[in-house]
């Protein structure tokens, strides 16, 4: 055989392998998110899209909560950065889109009909300059819980429709030596829910959105000394040593009836029919952050948001990535959600009569789903430096060692550095 021919035949030989052994190679994906103990639940997930994707691998990592939010600061800017991972939408994932380490997923949702599935007030906070980032997973909002034997013994008749009657039934609760509101602060997260819903309450929408622009903010409207006083009402209802217990400890205590109401996200209704006390497993109700009629702010809103997931901007495989993200925030992974976790998430009708979910789970989600406007989560609605200054000193004003002006006075000087930083 001539050697030329012998030749050509090796090297058509060579390139027809390569291109069977890239057909054979299955893409990787590297996923990433924050629920340690649901681990369960996830690896299901992933178990039935690699069982309808038989060409992409997903490369699964989770790291708790607080560690999380250090880590994806850092593996966003290396070549270890996940294609899919969790974040709070707000200026907390705005930061990375600014930066490019978002996929802007618009022509995605748009071209077959994928918007539409989801429930407009669940999709729009991931929406930055008009373009969407992210699709949610699970939707959050805050209100109070109660205990109605303890409410009945302290008589009390009615759950607190003003800030106000919410006091009078903190002293009515004291008075017969039980601890009005459990609360647990070691990480200033709990706190930024009691601020995020005050500042609302007291500070115009106007006002209060260009204040969380991190070019734009002052925070010198006297309505956030204003909400902060409101806080300090509150602080001597709380049980002692706020700021050394955490979240799970505070809960505990109102989970064993040795408090009367706590602040909590309706996420927490699973935790509080698995591991609350008998008495009130029978005897909860739940009731929105009491109105403060002199507030500036719409008193008809509800602090929350929905909690999702993106795509990162660096990723070598955004087809398959978004095919991930498609299946990780839709319909069946939904319904498994409920059934696993007792979340929703944020597709239309993802719960049916057919579905076994418990009433309170219902009942929270309503909340939700029928509030006027949700309020983002303060701490995920803030640039980094701005929250750590908030976060230092209304922990030493819940310990009493700040005061209303001097934590606004370091929110303000923060937010004239960050400024600086778009000039």
């Amino acid at each position: 055989m001539n050697k030329k021919i012998l030749v050509l035949l090796v090297l058509c030989l060579l390139v027809i392998s390569s291109f069977l052994y890239a057909a054979d190679e299955k893409v990787q994906i590297k996923f990433l998110h924050r629920w340690t103990q649901y681990m369960d639940y996830f690896e299901e997930i992933v178990k039935e899209f690699e069982e309808a994707h038989p060409n992409i691998d997903v490369e699964m990592q989770a790291i708790s909560n607080d560690p999380f939010k250090e880590k994806i600061k850092i593996v966003l800017g290396t070549n270890e950065a996940p294609d899919v991972f969790f974040s709070w939408p707000g200026e907390f994932t705005n930061r990375f889109i600014r930066a490019d380490k978002v996929l802007d997923i618009t022509p995605y949702l748009e071209e077959d009909g994928w918007l539409e599935t989801f429930i407009p007030s669940q999709i729009a906070p991931f929406i930055y300059e008009g373009k969407y980032y992210g699709t949610p997973f699970r939707l959050d909002g805050k209100v109070f819980f109660y205990n109605k034997v303890l409410f009945e013994k302290a008589g009390i008749e009615k759950v607190p429709g003003t800030f106000d009657e919410l006091i009078e039934d903190c002293q009515k609760l004291e008075k017969i030596g039980v601890t009005p509101i459990a609360f647990g602060n070691i990480k200033p997260w709990a706190v930024s829910h009691y601020i995020g819903t005050l500042n609302q309450k007291m500070v115009t929408d106007e006002t209060r959105y260009t204040d969380l622009d991190p070019a734009e903010g002052t925070w010198t409207d006297p309505g956030y000394v204003e909400a902060l006083e409101k806080y300090v009402e509150l602080i001597p209802y709380f049980n002692d040593f706020v700021n050394a217990l955490t979240h799970d400890d505070a809960r505990a205590t109102f989970f064993n009836s040795n408090a009367a109401m706590m602040y909590l996200e309706i996420v927490e209704v699973p935790e509080l029919e698995m591991y609350a006390g008998d008495e009130l497993k029978e005897n909860w109700g739940v009731f929105v952050f009491p109105d403060i009629p002199e507030g500036k702010g719409n008193q008809n809103y509800l602090t929350g948001y929905p909690e999702g997931f993106v795509v990162s901007g660096t990723t070598k495989h955004p087809e398959e990535a978004v095919e991930f993200l498609k299946f990780l925030t839709g319909k069946t992974a939904g319904k498994l959600e409920v059934e696993m976790l007792g979340w929703i998430n944020g597709i239309k009708n993802v719960v049916g009569p057919e579905d076994n979910v418990p009433k309170g789970i219902l009942e929270t989600v309503d909340l939700v789903l029928n509030a006027e406007e949700m309020v983002n989560w303060l701490d995920s609605s803030l640039s980094a430096k701005v929250w750590d200054a908030y976060s230092v000193q209304l922990q030493m004003l819940t310990d009493g060692y700040s005061t209303p002006e001097k934590v606004m006075e370091a929110v303000q000087k923060a937010a004239a550095e960050v400024r600086k930083e778009f000039e």
